[in-house]
């Protein structure tokens, strides 16, 4: 018999996505919602952020977070129309965490100043590789050269704060060459890391292609030497995807595992208020054509109960390195999970491929290896 609970009202400030769909080209192994060859359309879109800004006027965020497609495709002056938006529409405290994707392309040191005179202070820079056998394999934009002379231009403009993205287990790639790519990377001095291994995923090039990504042993073992080199160049992981310097964790992606709410704003983009999770046209003329007419841009919807809710969180929270705590969502959302849930838990637990520490269960590094399979099986 389960212990009663007392569900705790807790006031979440809410973080912001806004997404930026534009870019020069589309990367082969791309599946996200882009434009491409659209640049004469950014002013227009501006105009619709603004207008479907205006639904969460005045909405106080604790972190802001530029996305795309390839938001320093914009120009100077177009960026910084969109920083004054995101200013003129929200209330937050200075100094919050307000990143903005990058791409080695075209990132100047003029947009960069003006960037950061708006407030953003986080650069996620897409490098992927520093192979420029592999980059022109994925389809990039740049060379290893233009991705260093990007980041140093990031870091000569006063940035404290740089991601970079990795990307890793191409098919053929080689020990030798993740290892070295890996080393490569970090005598960059980033301050974080986000680590993935090559999906091939539905309206992708590689995906009509017919391109045959590595298998999951592979994957994992690929995994397993970057994230060894990653650790040993003092990077700390806290996430199964990301490693960061001391008090360099990523604020908007912890919002995210830990089921925090979220406002999505641009084509495409998700948003999580309440109970209710919601998602925009996918499709830019549509987008045009709604928020131009006065409609609003949510495609569909969806509202979660607080057991769903719950078991979300709880498959989110594995993902941390520190786990969950099955009491806090207890707390949280006024349930426990369902008997059969605890019964495959406790088989995890027995199994090896997850941990009790204290209060926390978490996922052991075996079982962060299978992690999405682990998942599935509770569910």
């Amino acid at each position: 018999m389960k212990k009663p609970v007392i569900k705790c009202k807790i006031k979440e400030m809410k973080t912001l996505y806004v997404h930026i769909p534009f870019c020069g080209q589309k990367c082969f192994y791309c599946s996200f919602v882009v434009a491409v060859g659209q640049e004469r359309a950014i002013d227009r879109y501006l105009d619709c952020l603004a207008r479907e800004m205006l639904s969460y006027r005045l909405e106080e965020i604790k972190t802001v977070y530029v996305g795309g497609g390839t938001p320093t495709l914009l120009s100077a002056g177009q960026l910084c129309r969109l920083c004054g938006l995101i200013c003129e529409h929200f209330r937050f405290r200075p100094g919050i965490e307000w990143t903005v994707e990058a791409n080695p392309e075209g990132l100047t040191a003029e947009k960069l100043t003006v960037m950061k005179a708006a407030g953003v202070n986080r650069i996620s820079l897409g490098v992927q590789t520093l192979n420029d056998k592999y980059l022109r394999y994925l389809g990039r934009n740049h060379d290893a050269r233009s991705a260093q002379d990007a980041y140093r231009r990031i870091r000569d403009a006063g940035y404290t704060n740089v991601s970079i993205d990795m990307m890793l287990s191409f098919p053929g790639q080689t020990g030798g060459e993740i290892k070295e790519d890996a080393r490569l990377l970090i005598r960059l001095h980033s301050d974080h890391f986000s680590l993935y291994t090559l999906s091939v995923e539905e309206n992708s090039r590689f995906y009509t292609r017919n391109i045959a990504q590595n298998n999951g042993r592979g994957q994992a073992r690929h995994y397993q030497w970057a994230c060894a080199i990653l650790r040993d160049g003092g990077y700390a992981q806290y996430e199964v995807s990301n490693f960061a310097r001391p008090s360099k964790a990523a604020e908007h992606n912890l919002n995210y595992w830990q089921g925090g709410q979220y406002i999505g704003l641009g084509v495409g983009a998700h948003s999580y208020l309440g109970s209710i999770r919601s998602w925009n046209v996918s499709r830019l003329q549509e987008y045009f054509t709604r928020i131009e007419q006065g409609k609003p841009a949510q495609d569909g919807s969806e509202t979660l109960t607080p057991y769903d809710q719950m078991k979300e969180s709880l498959l989110f929270g594995l993902r941390m390195n520190l786990g969950v705590e099955l009491e806090a969502l207890a707390g949280r959302y006024g349930c426990f999970p369902s008997d059969a849930q605890m019964q495959k838990i406790d088989d995890f637990v027995r199994s090896g491929f997850l941990v009790r520490s204290g209060s926390f269960l978490r996922a052991s590094a075996r079982g962060r290896m299978v992690l999405d399979e682990l998942c599935a099986q509770l569910v």
